[in-house]
């Protein structure tokens, strides 16, 4: 998990933005049922249904087999100086987290668990939507 608190700052985003971030958490928790039930490489089979970019880019390297190391060296290099602020950092962050636990081997429930907790200004019902 990133801890870099300049980082955070910059990721920082109202609720109304947060919420729009829920669809990535539930996506993500989808693509990691679909990984520990039917391995890494099930996942091929998603990439063309994947229209973010960064996702798209983790999705490939998790399914090259590329090193953790290596995958978390390329997503940071993507986060710390492509700029992004706000809502699309935030983004970034949710899904570089979700797919180094996607890529490690965790259940579904952590990721959704690993990765809701960056939408903390979230109420519980917007989650049931």
């Amino acid at each position: 998990m990133l801890r870099d608190l300049s980082l955070a700052a910059k990721a920082s985003c109202s609720k109304e933005d947060q919420e729009t971030l829920i669809p990535i958490v539930k996506q993500l928790k989808e693509l990691s049922e679909v990984a520990f039930k039917s391995g890494l490489l099930a996942l091929e089979n998603e990439l063309s249904s994947i229209k973010d970019p960064f996702l798209n880019l983790g999705m490939q390297l998790i399914i090259d087999r590329v090193e953790a190391e290596n995958v978390t060296d390329i997503l940071d290099s993507d986060i710390y100086y492509n700029h992004s602020n706000g809502r699309e950092l935030l983004k970034k962050i949710i899904i570089r987290e979700g797919l180094l636990r996607i890529q490690a081997g965790d259940t579904p429930r952590n990721v959704e668990i690993c990765t809701k907790i960056f939408l903390g200004r979230v109420e519980r019902d917007a989650w049931r939507q």
